[in-house]
């Protein structure tokens, strides 16, 4: 149906009638945007993807049934950010992951809402949405869906501490300033999970002794400099891409395209950075 919709009006528009900035704009604003509401729901079939990239792709370049013509760029190369030499046009898969990561990113924030309370009470009922697991084949396509996209949250989302209930010290990413905010430190034969365990609450403070015998020593230094304000306020998750720190697709959608090109072009050892 959505390829159909994309189709039928790829085919109504005549691209050797239009300068490429008109196709630009049509293919931003209606051929790109029809499966939108869609994606925000499912997760499209890496097939489908292409396939409706490819017909955008061969609307853009002004090919047709009767004429092929030759692309001298790649696609991913063209839906580059425009100030990376782009056109700015999406990847729907992409995109697709990061609309539905902000569903899951309403599951998180937004706990008292309707959706996020039916979500709980069938899918994760005894843990956080972070920790929960696709399950079954009985699962709705609609969660298996959410599922596949929180590896965005879980990859680039942070905790901020508040009383340390929510947050496992082992496995969520609360390291404001570290790379991948995760703990790199050993485990080794620690018995604390939460990071409430690491705290006075009497005195409203870490307990430094044990952060410096569980931790390696610029770690232990990092969590000492992490205020501790309210104990009664609970751990808040953010998004440390944005400045008000909430998820927004742009964001995301961003994140996952600097991951990639990071991933295609991995720095040499003698390379340096800034």
């Amino acid at each position: 149906y959505i390829q159909d919709c994309v189709l039928k009006k790829v085919k109504v528009w005549k691209a050797r009638h239009l300068s490429f900035a008109g196709r630009s704009t049509l293919i931003k604003a209606v051929a790109q945007a029809i499966p939108t509401y869609v994606m925000s729901c499912f997760l499209l079939p890496k097939d489908l993807c292409s396939h409706i990239e490819s017909m955008i792709c061969n609307f853009w370049r002004g090919s047709n049934n009767d004429k092929r013509k030759i692309h001298w760029v790649r696609w991913s190369l063209i839906c580059k950010h425009k100030k990376k030499g782009g056109l700015g046009f999406r990847e729907l898969r992409a995109f697709n992951e990061a609309l539905l990561a902000k569903q899951g990113w309403r599951c998180i924030t937004q706990p008292t809402s309707m959706v996020s309370q039916t979500l709980k009470a069938k899918y994760y009922p005894k843990v956080k949405f972070l920790e929960a697991e696709v399950g079954n084949k009985n699962v709705s396509y609609t969660w298996r869906s959410i599922q596949k996209a929180s590896w965005i949250l879980k990859k680039w989302g942070l905790w901020n501490v508040g009383n340390g209930d929510n947050i496992n010290i082992w496995k969520d990413n609360w390291l404001p300033r570290q790379q991948g905010h995760k703990l790199w430190s050993p485990k080794r034969e620690a018995t604390q999970e939460r990071v409430k365990d690491l705290m006075l609450p009497e005195v409203r403070s870490w307990n430094r002794q044990l952060l410096f015998n569980l931790f390696l020593h610029f770690e232990a230094e990092q969590i000492a400099q992490i205020p501790i304000v309210n104990l009664s306020r609970p751990d808040e998750f953010s998004w440390p891409k944005t400045k008000d720190g909430e998820y927004t697709v742009k964001s995301g959608y961003q994140a996952l395209q600097d991951w990639k090109e990071e991933q295609s072009n991995p720095p040499t050892s003698g390379s340096t950075h800034k």
